[in-house]
């Protein structure tokens, strides 16, 4: 993967991350090699921490995310459905924007990345079958597409929703209602709502009170 430490020039492009795309600043600066990041990677799932030690040559990493159920990789799988960061990495890290298309489904991916490794694409491969997997999975075999795709919708809220990152949880489960509107997808946004109205209450409290005294 592209070093993303080489010069302080590109340190500064990964600035603006921090806050906005932290999975992705994380993600990136775990390929790095800068081991707080892959903690706080794990911290919030295997599926982006298996991601960095396979593409950095793990085997035993790649056997994992082989192994591991596709219901322990949606902390990946929502980073890679999310998007936001497309462009800037198709012109800042190409291979590993051509990953997540490659996952996403687009099979023409990899015809432009110079280093094509073999690691590279294995580890694509098996994440790609994982995420088809899990979008197609239906447990009563019933379920339309539409409501499959709302069904992973609401698992990334509930994962960010327990990690309380409540904005992240809205977003999710907005984009779960933009696929199929059901009744879990609004409740779960509406518990995110409160959650963050919450936080800006005891917010507004603290403010207060550091104002009066």
């Amino acid at each position: 993967m592209k070093q993303v430490g080489d010069t302080q020039a590109a340190e500064i492009t990964l600035d603006w991350l921090k806050n906005d795309e932290p999975e992705i600043y994380h993600l990136l600066r775990a390929l790095d090699g800068d081991l707080d990041a892959l903690r706080w990677l794990k911290l919030r799932g295997d599926g982006l921490f298996l991601l960095v030690e396979a593409l950095t040559g793990a085997k035993e990493a790649v056997d994992a995310l082989e192994n591991r159920p596709a219901a322990k990789l949606v902390d990946l799988f929502d980073t890679i459905s999310h998007g936001n960061t497309d462009e800037w990495l198709r012109e800042h890290h190409a291979e590993l924007h051509s990953l997540f298309a490659f996952v996403r489904g687009d099979d023409t991916a990899f015809r432009g990345v110079k280093h094509n490794r073999a690691t590279l694409k294995r580890v694509a491969e098996i994440a790609r079958e994982k995420y088809r997997n899990y979008r197609e999975e239906d447990i009563d075999g019933t379920a339309s597409s539409y409501g499959v795709v709302s069904d992973v919708g609401c698992l990334i809220g509930e994962m960010h929703l327990n990690n309380r990152e409540y904005q992240k949880a809205i977003e999710a489960f907005t984009r779960a209602l933009g696929s199929d509107p059901t009744p879990d997808a609004f409740t779960g946004r509406a518990r995110a709502y409160r959650a963050l109205a919450d936080l800006d209450d005891v917010a507004a409290t603290e403010l207060g009170a550091r104002v009066l005294n």
